[in-house]
């Protein structure tokens, strides 16, 4: 079974989403990341344009892939191998003497697979593969204080090839295929949009984007959304959103479709000024509605998450859990990363096997930061089939994963993570993919970034 997914991140993005939200238009030039030894323009009230490059590269190590089916599963062997990214670009903020701004970045992927398979089998039949692509292509317009009475920057218009993120990924954050012939399927920086106009309005807690984009697949088999997100943060314990949006495909199934999401997260008892050793406690959730023409049923996706921070205690360990639903008719769209399991889901089982589509999960993760430049994850997760007959196995328990995640930022410019992975197949991966060996991984990726 060959599994083409969208293009994701990675971990050590994390340290990138400065940079990734600046691409999508968000950040003020004079918040910019810090010294960049390639600017080679620096002009009045924080103008300034500068060249850019990222350059990634990842080792990828697994025993009995696809619980040991491995060649029934893909065609091929899938013991190891390697993918690259060299990134350059170019990006520049010009502001005006009445303080608006013009900004824009343009900026090329070169990707790489070598060295063997990938797990999701993206490159069988295909071997070594590399490709050149450009990834964004953009220019946008803040409105500094012009509506003064708004706040600053309450208008931001920008249009062209550009990534456009909602929340933490669930439903809208990447827009192209990775993997195939495009190369580097799991570091996957085909994240932008074909084209998308973005309209960003903010004043005060509230903030309101209307968007329209066209996505980047592999297949010829596009797909149009046009629609309106909404937040609101009452203060730093409690926030909520949602969004409507309408899709214009290819795909029988998501053409016509409607799409209505909402979201939030708050801490009950640091709003209520409740018992100090209570106020860490968070909860966060979301649902997804798909509403598709006659003919279709309409899907649904979910999830609800807890978390608590142990502040006192070294180390300042997080605990979370989540619970997450998918049905058999939820279309997964243009999820994509955030951070480590949101919201690809175990570093195996949701990397290379099932996306959340007919699917429920159990996810419990305990974060740890034993030196300040060190972060540590530990997750379990268990997987059961939503609609098993759906899926065409008899059995919904599908699989359990232990996943151990090492970042270390280690300058600016540097960043470092080790992952080791383990899945236990149940009942329903046997039969699934007819394997039933324990399933071993490793990772180890490097980004530098300028």
């Amino acid at each position: 079974m060959k599994y083409l997914r969208t293009s994701r991140g990675h971990a050590a993005a994390a340290s990138l989403l400065l940079a990734a939200s600046f691409l999508a238009g968000n950040v003020h030039a004079a918040a910019t990341e810090k010294d960049n030894p390639l600017q080679f323009y620096t002009g009045s009230n924080n103008s300034f344009a500068r060249a850019t490059l990222l350059l990634e590269l990842g080792f990828f190590d697994q025993g009995k892939s696809w619980f040991g089916k491995d060649r029934e599963n893909l065609g091929e062997d899938s013991d190891s191998w390697w993918e690259s990214v060299i990134r350059p670009g170019l990006e520049g903020s010009y502001f005006l003497p009445n303080t608006t701004e013009i900004y824009g970045r343009v900026d090329a992927v070169q990707a790489n697979t070598f060295g063997g398979i990938d797990a999701a089998g993206s490159n069988a039949g295909l071997g070594d593969v590399n490709d050149l692509r450009i990834e964004n292509a953009y220019a946008g317009w803040r409105s500094g204080n012009i509506f003064h009475s708004l706040g600053e920057d309450f208008l931001d218009i920008s249009f062209g090839r550009q990534q456009y993120k909602v929340g933490d990924g669930f439903l809208l954050y990447s827009y192209g295929g990775s993997g195939g012939d495009r190369g580097a399927y799991w570091i996957g920086d085909r994240r932008s949009a074909e084209y998308a106009g973005i309209v960003r309005m903010k004043t005060g807690g509230l903030n309101v984007d209307l968007v329209y984009l066209e996505n980047d697949p592999i297949s010829s088999d596009s797909t149009k959304l046009g629609g309106a997100t909404v937040g609101y943060a009452f203060n730093d314990n409690a926030s909520i959103g949602g969004g409507i949006y309408t899709l214009d495909s290819d795909i029988d199934s998501r053409d016509s479709m409607n799409v209505y999401d909402i979201r939030g997260g708050f801490k009950p008892f640091a709003l209520a000024n409740g018992p100090e050793a209570l106020r860490p406690l968070r909860f966060d959730a979301e649902y997804v509605h798909e509403d598709r023409d006659d003919g279709f049923d309409s899907g649904n996706g979910w999830h609800i998450t807890t978390s608590y921070q142990f502040e006192q205690v070294a180390w300042q360990p997080t605990l979370s859990y989540r619970y997450a639903s998918f049905d058999e008719n939820y279309d997964t769209l243009f999820y994509g990363f955030s951070d480590w399991g949101s919201w690809y889901q175990g570093e195996i089982i949701g990397e290379y096997v099932l996306g959340n589509g007919n699917l429920d999960s159990h996810m419990v993760r305990l974060q740890v930061q034993p030196l300040e430049s060190v972060g540590v994850s530990l997750f379990y997760y268990n997987f059961k089939i939503h609609d098993a007959g759906e899926f065409g196995v008899k059995d919904d328990a599908y699989a359990d994963e232990l996943d151990l995640v090492i970042d270390w930022s280690v300058n600016d410019h540097l960043n470092i993570s080790l992952v080791g992975a383990l899945a236990i197949p149940d009942d329903g991966a046997t039969e699934h993919t007819g394997g039933d060996d324990n399933w071993t991984y490793v990772m180890l990726y490097g980004c530098l970034k300028f």
